[in-house]
């Protein structure tokens, strides 16, 4: 793996959990343009609840290779987004892994209650594509969270 003048790792793993096959793949979009500006190795997985999303952060964290980034819609079958933050600040004692919560809800209580379950940031979908990459550079911002 290379490292940049500041140390930061290049390769960068993102899993996105999004049962909207079209949102994730906007989202890969607009994740590998910046990442293309910034120089970063994207590896992105992409699993369609939080169930799924559990198995593979499990996983990962058995094998010490943890996403840099988990991003997450709230709205899903199985298990929604809430309940996997939970379980993932709770149950899996995860509180350094950065969850990024992308959400159709422009509603504050809803934002609130996503942060309350351990998101570090919150966003509303747009609906222009620029806005989903302005997104993506602050979900590739690696520096201290705040959203």
């Amino acid at each position: 793996m290379t490292a940049d003048k500041q140390g930061l790792d290049r390769d960068v793993e993102i899993l996105i959990i999004e049962d909207d096959r079209d949102d994730a793949y906007l989202l890969t979009r607009a994740l590998t343009e910046v990442a293309g500006e910034r120089g970063l190795n994207l590896d992105i997985r992409h699993v369609v609840n939080g169930l799924d999303a559990m198995g593979d952060v499990a996983r990962k964290d058995l094998l010490n290779r943890l996403p840099k980034v988990v991003v997450v819609d709230l709205n899903m079958p199985v298990m929604d987004g809430g309940r996997f933050l939970k379980l993932l600040r709770s149950e899996m004692d995860l509180p350094d892994l950065r969850a990024v919560v992308l959400t159709t809800s422009t509603e504050k209580h809803v934002h609130d209650e996503a942060r309350a379950n351990g998101a570090d940031m919150v966003f509303s979908k747009p609906s222009e594509f620029r806005e989903l990459v302005a997104i993506a550079r602050r979900i590739l911002e690696f520096g201290p969270v705040a959203g």
